[in-house]
């Protein structure tokens, strides 16, 4: 079994025995750690004692006199030859999630976690020996885990000082138990809104605040069928303390805390506790469903079966025919949660992004924001703090056309740079307007007359199609891969609908980059009832394309006409639809990058149809939404 040396690290801050208990609290604030060593002096290092989130939140008033040596623990004490079983039962017993560690001579050496603990469990490969969070579920004394929104925070802090409770789960109310946040020791640290009359302040009485202006809004739950791992891994990444556990219904019947988890992997089930089946796991991949990565120029050619001839009508435009004057715009300094909101507020899916002179420097898709949801998870969301800002996602490639050029080479530029956007331009290269996927594909639907079939244009048998318990990564992986923006979603007897790109930004799924299971959550339907806001959390889960599934119920055949299949992706408001053969199964998709693709191959031909013809003046701009 592993030893604290092995896990322990150095500590974020110290403290020193006349430190004012208020800057200790400052400095919990700051770094975020559960532990704070009291040491003699800079020179001499040997330890006095230590603090932790609790006596950080022991004064409630903002003039309290006490030092960190008045209200520092001197007991547990871990030593670098410790085992982690040892250490790991003794921080339980005197119910701390955090200690320091000392040599021999009485010398601080680092400090270790319950957190720590789980990171070296999960990076040594350690598997836990229950399967299921039914097995470790804290059912106990449950009530006394629950407060409403209105309850006095003096009544919250008594539960979380002089009981050591990790925490308090905030639910709707007492008839319906559904969390809708959650209270503990780093929030009372966080604000200050919340101190009351029990050190006297000049006379002075204050009423204590209400829970609901201290609580964090929304958060992480685990369902009994939840996996241990994947647990494990979101608090460890985030240091959740503990996490309610919820049935089917959303309603909160335990918790799970840090040391539970703990438990799980060096002791195995609870006395008493019955194991429930697990959630689904991804479905591993066939031969035939491993991706087969293919050049550029192949992507652009593959196609189910060769167009009859003359069956391509040129659209006959040209790109200031169906620019738009103007599209929503951010700078490059902002967050993609405001980009996020902005996408939302505006009802759009694309955004230029302008630097600090106004310049555009590029522009962000709901498939490009695809990569800072692989990354940061729908945590990223809740977590408003995080600051993850738009120049990690931009797409700097934006290519630009000339305003007399035909659409079809608008769209061939747009699909060799893999970009949704494409800036206009006059002949001294001032920009004169935009033009999106969506613009094109509609452009294309206005100018055809229904010679092309669905065949003419889809990706070959099986490309487009993927079981509903394949992974979020796979899908995520297969769309970048053969430039998809859609996929059906087929488990061989039925089909499930699309994932659609311009769906998923507002999902979570796996990180794509490491084909890992690095952030299984999923953002659960917001509870209504009446019309108001019941609940709103984020359950923990392994991501599959399922998850991100949109009901599609009708489908094309190979033979139909691809204007019926473009009627249908503006109705459901997907990038793509299914398309099946003559006995109704799933052979494949129709996208709108299959479009794009299809102009581009005739760019050549656009272009020199556009040389024979005088250059007249164009529509009006367009200014329809995206």
């Amino acid at each position: 079994m592993a030893r604290v040396g092995d896990i322990m690290r150095k500590p974020k801050a110290v403290a020193y025995p006349n430190t004012p208990l208020l800057s200790a609290r400052a400095a919990f604030r700051s770094t975020e750690e559960r532990v704070i060593p009291i040491i003699k002096s800079d020179v001499d290092e040997r330890l006095l004692g230590f603090l932790t989130r609790l006596e950080a939140i022991i004064p409630t008033s903002a003039k309290s006199r006490l030092r960190a040596i008045d209200v520092a623990r001197d007991y547990p004490i871990l030593r670098p030859d410790d085992d982690l079983s040892k250490a790991y039962k003794v921080m339980v017993e005197h119910r701390v999630w955090g200690a320091p560690v000392v040599d021999d001579s009485g010398k601080l050496v680092g400090v270790v976690t319950m957190a720590d603990m789980i990171r070296y469990l999960i990076g040594q490969g350690y598997l836990p020996r229950s399967e299921t969070i039914s097995e470790i579920v804290t059912t106990e004394d449950l009530d006394e885990y629950i407060v409403t929104p209105d309850t006095r925070i003096n009544k919250v802090w008594s539960k979380l000082v002089l009981r050591a409770m990790p925490g308090l789960i905030v639910v709707r109310s007492k008839e319906d138990p559904r969390p809708i946040g959650i209270i503990t020791p780093f929030d009372l640290i966080r604000k200050g809104r919340w101190r009351f009359h029990r050190e006297i302040e000049a006379g002075k009485i204050v009423t204590p605040a209400k829970v609901s202006r201290i609580m964090t809004r929304g958060v992480v739950v685990a369902g009994l069928d939840s996996r241990v791992e994947d647990v494990a891994r979101v608090m460890a990444e985030n240091d959740f303390t503990m996490l309610p556990v919820v049935d089917d219904q959303g309603r909160i019947v335990g918790i799970v805390t840090q040391a539970d988890i703990v438990r799980a992997y060096l002791e195995g089930r609870k006395p008493g506790r019955v194991a429930v089946k697990p959630v689904p796991t991804p479905k591993p991949l066939t031969a035939e469903e491993r991706i087969q990565y293919i050049s550029e120029s192949q992507v652009l050619q593959q196609v189910e079966k060769a167009e009859a001839p003359e069956a391509y009508k040129v659209v006959g435009l040209r790109a200031r025919d169906i620019a738009r004057l103007s599209m929503p715009s951010i700078t490059i300094n902002d967050t993609v949660e405001h980009a996020r909101r902005e996408m939302l507020r505006r009802k759009t899916d694309y955004l230029l992004v302008i630097d600090e002179s106004g310049r555009i420097v590029g522009a962000v898709s709901k498939w490009d924001m695809l990569k800072a949801i692989a990354i940061k998870g729908p945590i990223w969301r809740r977590r408003i703090y995080d600051k993850f800002f738009i120049d990690f996602i931009i797409n700097k490639d934006i290519p630009r056309v000339h305003e007399d050029e035909p659409l079809e080479k608008a769209a061939l530029e747009m699909v060799r740079a893999k970009s949704d956007v494409a800036i206009v331009v006059d002949d001294e290269g001032n920009v004169t307007g935009f033009i999106t996927k969506d613009d094109l594909v509609s452009a294309y639907a206005r100018t055809q007359i229904g010679r092309l079939q669905v065949a003419n244009l889809m990706m070959p048998r099986r490309v487009g199609v993927v079981h509903p318990h394949h992974s979020l990564a796979h899908v995520i992986r297969r769309m970048q891969t053969f430039n998809l923006d859609a996929l059906t979603v087929y488990d061989g007897a039925r089909i499930h609908g699309v994932v659609s790109a311009n769906r998923l930004p507002f999902m979570a799924y796996e990180d794509a980059l490491t084909a890992r299971k690095s952030r299984r959550l999923v953002w659960v339907r917001r509870l209504v009832r009446a019309g108001r806001r019941i609940a709103r959390y984020i359950k923990v889960a392994p991501l599959l394309a399922i998850h991100v599934t949109t009901p599609v119920p009708e489908t094309v055949k190979p033979d139909d006409d691809v204007l019926k299949a473009i009627e249908l992706m503006k109705k459901y408001n997907v990038d793509g639809v299914p398309v099946v053969d003559e006995n109704g199964r799933a052979i494949g998709v129709i996208s709108k990058r299959d479009i794009l693709r299809e102009m581009a191959r005739h760019a050549e031909v656009a272009l020199a149809r556009m040389e024979r013809l005088p250059a007249q003046g164009g529509a009006r701009p367009s200014q329809e939404g995206s």
